[in-house]
C-alpha cells in the first residue's frame, strides 16, 4: 500500500477531531503571480481523528492512501464535468436544442454534485482507514521544507 504524505494546518478542534487545511499546488508550481492562467487554488480541508492531540496553529504531517487520494480527485473534479458534459450530449442529439442541452448539462451537474455527496459522506464514515495524522511538525521542520 502507497502512502502520499501532506503538510496541514490544524484550524480548530471540536472533540476527538481536527480541521486541517491543507495547500494545493497549482500547475504552475506556486508561481500564480507570474502565470497569465490566473489561477488561485482553493485550499483542501479534512476533519480527521486528532490521535496526537494537536491544537489550532499546529503543522501536522497526515499520511493519506494514494488510491483514496486519486479516487476522491476523480469524484470531485472529472465526475462533474464528465456527466455535464454527457447531460450536453445526451440532450443535443436528442433535441437538436442548444438551450434543452445547456440546462440538461446543469441537470446532470447538479446530480453529479448528489453523487458527490453520497461518496463524501462514505468517506467520512471510512477515514480512518485512510487518513491519519502521523506527526506535529517543530518549526525547525517547517522551516526545512519550506512551508
Amino acid at each position: 500500500m502507497i502512502f502520499m504524505n501532506q503538510v496541514g494546518y490544524v484550524t480548530k478542534v471540536d472533540g476527538e477531531k481536527a480541521h486541517i487545511i491543507f495547500k494545493r499546488t497549482s500547475s504552475c508550481g506556486d508561481k500564480c503571480a507570474n502565470c497569465s492562467g490566473g489561477c488561485e487554488i482553493p485550499p483542501l480541508v479534512l476533519d480527521i481523528e486528532n490521535t496526537l492531540f494537536a491544537e489550532p496553529g499546529d503543522a501536522v504531517a497526515v499520511n493519506m492512501e494514494d488510491n483514496i487520494f486519486f479516487k476522491l480527485t476523480f469524484f470531485a473534479y472529472a465526475l462533474p464535468l464528465i456527466l455535464m458534459l454527457l447531460g450536453v450530449a445526451i440532450a443535443y442529439i436528442t433535441t437538436k436544442n442548444e438551450t434543452i442541452a445547456a440546462f440538461t448539462g446543469l441537470g446532470f451537474l447538479a446530480i453529479s454534485y448528489g453523487i458527490l455527496r453520497i461518496v463524501n459522506n462514505n468517506h467520512v464514515k471510512n477515514q480512518s482507514k485512510s487518513v491519519t495524522m502521523m506527526k506535529i511538525l517543530s518549526e525547525e521542520e517547517i522551516t526545512r521544507l519550506g512551508i
